[in-house]
């Protein structure tokens, strides 16, 4: 198979179920995050592009074809940055900002950096392999901003019960805990009485090992997100919140309201992991949820996810908002913001639609 990629390829966002060649999967994800604003993070993707590109040991371990929505990419990303959390990788750490290196500037030592992304990744060809058998785990908690948005805009004082899948550490369970964006909250939080998320594979942020796995999804540019996620799992020791191993859709199908609460049910940067059926299966549930709601019992769905309806390359994420309270509209959808998937540049967008 000819897998060099097509050079306007990279331009269209493939749909998330489309069956891809490795090396546009990855070419696409390295052109995202260099225009982005994260060199090395794309430099360690160059380096394994040239491996593929020329049949080497790295590109022998991704299939050939990959599903798009599974992000080969910052599975790939992920094992780097472990390897060099973990001091596996020295001569990758040495350039990573995360870890208070030094970016690398001159074209011989952006090669060599290349060279050595593989070099590490060929010494411990079992990380990779974790790294591709993990969904990534990013818990970005700058969405976190983004949920305490959706909440301020539900109507009524009820408390809230939170229910979060993908939730990965739960960290953002926590959002009342963490910072959040004014020009984006209509009113002040309602009081989160409960906290539930599910994972097929949580991760608990108060063990090292889980403290380095999250960490490995931010990208290796990051400082800033790299010191945020730090401060939220300092909040994840000291506030409690339920994670549970469980299916997402069998998770929402298992759902019920709860009298004198409104129940929220978020989700950020997951949907594109869903297959179709599983899709379905939420929205269902999510349909039965809405239809049982009372102006006592309510039900609101917020989610943070790629723009639907865009195939282009740099689309916005938006900020979704349904609510269900015993009124005449119930079920609206609202777009309140839209930004980039880490939940930063975000901007107010109130759009009101079916």
């Amino acid at each position: 198979m000819d897998e060099q990629a097509d050079s306007g390829s990279a331009w269209v966002r493939p749909h998330d179920d489309d069956m891809v060649p490795r090396v546009d999967a990855v070419a696409w994800h390295a052109d995202y995050i260099r225009e982005a604003g994260f060199p090395v993070a794309a430099l360690i993707l160059d380096g394994v592009l040239d491996d593929i590109r020329d049949d080497g040991p790295v590109g022998q371990l991704l299939p050939p074809l990959t599903r798009f929505g599974d992000l080969p990419a910052l599975r790939i990303m992920a094992a780097v940055h472990a390897l060099a959390i973990e001091r596996r990788a020295p001569r990758v750490a040495l350039h990573l900002p995360t870890l208070g290196g030094t970016p690398p500037r001159r074209d011989e030592d952006r090669a060599a950096f290349r060279d050595a992304v593989v070099r590490a990744l060929v010494d411990s060809p079992g990380a990779l392999a974790a790294s591709l058998r993990q969904t990534p785990q990013t818990n970005e908690t700058g969405r976190a901003a983004l949920l305490r948005c959706a909440l301020s805009r539900i109507p009524g004082a009820l408390p809230v019960r939170l229910r979060e899948i993908g939730t990965s550490a739960g960290l953002n369970l926590r959002p009342d805990h963490l910072p959040g964006q004014s020009d984006l909250e209509a009113d002040p939080l309602p009081a989160i009485v409960d906290r539930v998320g599910c994972d097929l594979s949580p991760i608990d942020p108060t063990t090292p090992e889980g403290r380095t796995a999250l960490s490995s999804y931010v990208w290796v540019d990051d400082v800033e997100r790299f010191e945020r996620l730090r401060r939220a799992i300092a909040v994840a020791e000291r506030v409690p919140a339920t994670v549970v191993t469980q299916d997402a859709a069998d998770f929402v199908e298992a759902m019920e309201l709860e009298e004198g609460s409104t129940t929220v049910l978020w989700h950020s940067a997951f949907w594109l992991y869903l297959p179709g059926p599983a899709r379905e299966r939420i929205e269902a549930a999510v349909a039965r949820l809405g239809h049982e709601a009372t102006t006592t019992r309510r039900f609101a769905y917020a989610w943070w996810e790629w723009a639907p309806g865009t195939d282009a390359r740099h689309a916005p994420f938006a900020l979704g908002l349904r609510t269900w309270t015993g009124a005449a509209d119930d079920g609206t959808s609202r777009v309140l913001a839209v930004g980039n998937s880490h939940g930063n540049d975000v901007v107010p967008a109130d759009v009101s639609g079916r």
